[in-house]
């Protein structure tokens, strides 16, 4: 019970320590039923260069893509909004999920959608060599150690071997960590969206900014 407590606890803090005065504005109109999202399109980049250290306290781990005994663990962990079902269903669209994993333990994973990017309801079809890389997870107690961009390099390289040669995410225009992590690893923002549903039966989409003209 205390270490569950804790657990909530760290992600309310880690909530609160992000959040701008902005986003917390967009969370009240939401309780209304008007959800106004902006976000980044990424393009991201293979490369060898700028390779993250190994995080020192993973000299025995495993990265991997996993399949349905994985999924039924990743469905248990406290916090996440996907059920099995979900995540079983996404495997069956033919989406990959690629994980590390010390020992037995979970610790962070990525999914890779090769058919189209999605947000909400806007989704845009994807050609033979792209692929939409979304749903990035690391575990609260792991946080921090610089794990997140060990394993998105880990990834470019499994996605180089599938063909695939553009990589394209998708970040929260308030998540300043990931952006910068992105960035560290040369990936590009191409475009600034903003996504609104009004009353979760009108949504709208629309580019900001085009980072590419």
């Amino acid at each position: 019970m205390l270490k569950q407590t804790m657990i909530y606890l760290k992600e309310l803090w880690i909530k609160f320590r992000y959040s701008h005065f902005l986003r917390l504005f967009f969370d009240v109109l939401a309780k209304f039923g008007i959800r106004i999202t902006p976000y980044y399109t990424f393009r991201e980049t293979i490369s060898s260069e700028n390779q993250p250290a190994q995080p020192e306290e993973f000299e025995n781990f495993k990265i991997s893509f996993w399949g349905p005994e994985e999924i039924k663990a990743m469905a248990l962990i406290r916090g996440r909004k996907f059920s099995e079902e979900d995540l079983l269903k996404r495997l069956n669209k033919g989406q990959k999920c690629l994980g590390l994993k010390k020992g037995s333990e979970i610790i962070a994973f990525t999914w890779c959608n090769f058919k189209e990017l999605t947000f909400k309801w806007h989704r845009t079809p994807l050609n033979k060599n792209e692929v939409f890389m979304f749903d990035a997870y690391t575990l609260v107690d792991y946080r921090g150690k610089g794990i997140a961009p060990f394993l998105r390099y880990h990834c470019y390289k499994e996605l180089e071997k599938l063909g695939m040669s553009n990589l394209y995410s998708y970040t929260d225009y308030f998540n300043t960590p990931a952006g910068k992590f992105k960035l560290k690893l040369n990936a590009e923002k191409e475009k600034l969206n903003l996504y609104i549903v009004l009353f979760n039966k009108w949504p709208f989409h629309f580019v900001l900014k085009d980072f590419q003209k």
